[in-house]
């Protein structure tokens, strides 16, 4: 169906318009050269030695360990022994910044690079990062749009969460969000621009992008299949029997392009811990998302109060009727806490997550993470040579066995999820993607389908913290700047017609209204 509507003749003729944007002229250039410039110094600036800790910690850690020892492993001492913990492009980016500091300083002991000015130095990768998202931005909107001005706000509004010094996917740290955001832009844009060329060659970017962001983030295999599953089915509904061989096609030379990508990974994982995975967490998430949709009914609808934004906290708990004691041992919301470090909660957790007692904790974080440790201790003592990833394949089992025990309950839980990363993002994905079949601008709903899949699939299968969320800010940025273009531009025809024609104008819509000429792009 996508692919066949895409040939009629409104979105044509919109394709045909978009195609047709005027050279940038040497002003814009220059204003576009002074941005990046501006960008790359800002996100230069807001780098510093601070410490890096948690999970970008990990994915340093494996990258000090990629460069100095050749092995991607998450041992601290010798044999180095190889893991699937992370995924390999984050820990890949920052083995080479590694080494390019160690070719200036010397190597250095592993905990130098976790503070100071060698960690400084790593984490300016995130300015080659900051400046890709921004161009990425730029090309996509100005390739929807036609408009310089409005790629520019585009790009800039997509940027800003991550030029951030203090948050934890800001430039000043080393966890994948800013990559992820970036990939996940280029593979929504090629593939949006290979199916309206309807060319074999554009799918082989889209596979490429695909398969980077996958071993950037491990939950878009997901996403991929179910993307791939749409084409399908637009093609087998939508074409007429001549054209489905070579759409088919199409589709075959993406599948291929994105397993090239991603099958020698899966090979080595597959071969070194006989699992064919993208990486080993998979199970400990999905058993931490299945506990969750245990919650009361009270503790339900305290979630709005405790995943809210810190500064609509006090006003939610007042509408709902909590406060900061419902989130202390025995409060009504003990078992939503546990994830902050320093409060009772978290200490008490803890301490019986770190002795494998998962019946002794109190919040649901903790609870998995003691059974995790329980199952790997347990493995261990009967000798399995791989204990960590057995035991995520068990917790993945049983976390599965409790979704599909009450699956209302897993998709009541959705939306308390969706309030707590992405209250903003998710509506504007959606909104878009509603408008894209009002007005059927299917390439645009390609372009956002790949992000709204994302956070469905984080919504519905993890504990959904607001870090991924950023994945798709971009995304939904690129989208809601396109469709304020499309009103723009609905303003200024109806302001250069004619008195009393708008109605006509209206009713065939906008895709097919007059050509006007657009001064202000």
């Amino acid at each position: 169906m996508v692919l066949h509507m895409l040939r009629g003749s409104a979105i044509a003729a919109w394709l045909a318009g978009v195609s047709r944007m005027r050279t940038v002229s040497p002003l814009q250039w220059t204003i576009a050269a002074v941005i990046t410039v501006a960008l790359g110094a800002v996100s230069f600036v807001l780098t510093n030695g601070a410490s890096i800790g948690d999970d970008a910690a990990q994915n340093l850690h494996m990258a000090i360990n990629v460069s100095h020892f050749g092995v991607m492993s998450l041992d601290e001492n010798p044999p180095y022994n190889r893991t699937m913990y992370r995924e390999p492009l984050p820990v890949t980016m920052s083995a080479a910044a590694v080494q390019i500091v160690d070719h200036f300083l010397g190597k250095a002991d592993s905990a130098q690079y976790f503070s100071g000015d060698r960690a400084k130095y790593v984490k300016y990768q995130n300015i080659l990062w900051v400046i890709l998202l921004w161009a990425a931005v730029l090309v996509a909107t100005r390739w929807f749009t036609g408009s310089f001005w409005f790629s520019i706000c585009a790009g800039l509004l997509a940027v800003r969460p991550f030029l951030n010094g203090v948050s934890a996917e800001g430039v000043n740290n080393l966890y994948s969000e800013l990559p992820a955001a970036v990939l996940m832009i280029c593979a929504s844009f090629s593939l949006a621009f290979a199916v309206a060329r309807g060319r074999m060659w554009p799918m082989v970017t889209v596979g490429l992008c695909f398969g980077i962001l996958t071993l950037t983030k491990a939950a878009t295999l997901y996403v991929f299949v179910g993307l791939v599953l749409v084409l399908l089915l637009s093609c087998a509904r939508g074409q007429p029997l001549p054209g489905r061989g070579g759409r088919f096609a199409h589709i075959m030379v993406l599948v291929a392009t994105f397993a090239i990508v991603v099958a020698p990974w899966i090979a080595r994982n597959f071969q070194a811990f006989g699992r064919p995975a993208i990486s080993d967490r998979g199970g400990f998430v999905l058993y931490t998302r299945a506990l969750m949709n245990q919650v009361t009914p009270i503790e339900y609808r305290g979630s709005f109060y405790v995943w809210a934004r810190p500064q609509l906290q006090p006003q939610v708990g007042s509408i709902l009727g909590f406060s900061p004691l419902d989130l202390d041992p025995g409060g009504r919301l003990e078992r939503l806490g546990g994830g902050v470090p320093g409060t009772a909660v978290y200490d008490h957790g803890r301490a019986a997550e770190i002795a494998g007692l998962p019946e002794n904790t109190i919040s649901f974080y903790h609870r998995a993470r003691a059974e995790r440790i329980r199952l790997e201790r347990e493995l261990a003592r009967n000798h399995d040579p791989v204990p960590e990833v057995t035991a995520d394949s068990m917790l993945q089992r049983k976390g599965l066995l409790l979704i599909k025990e009450d699956v209302w309950a897993n998709l009541a839980m959705v939306l308390p999820l969706l309030w707590r990363s992405a209250p903003l993002i998710f509506p504007a994905l959606v909104f878009a993607l509603g408008y894209c079949v009002r007005v059927k601008r299917y390439a645009l709903a390609l372009f956002v389908l790949p992000g709204f899949a994302t956070l469905s699939f984080y919504a519905l299968a993890t504990q959904f913290e607001p870090r991924p969320a950023s994945i798709a800010h971009a995304t939904a940025v690129v989208s809601t700047v396109v469709m304020l273009h499309a009103l723009w531009l609905q303003f200024r025809r109806r302001m250069a017609m004619p008195p009393g024609s708008f109605s006509k104008y209206n009713e065939v819509g906008m895709d097919d209204a007059p050509n006007l000429k657009d001064d202000f792009t």
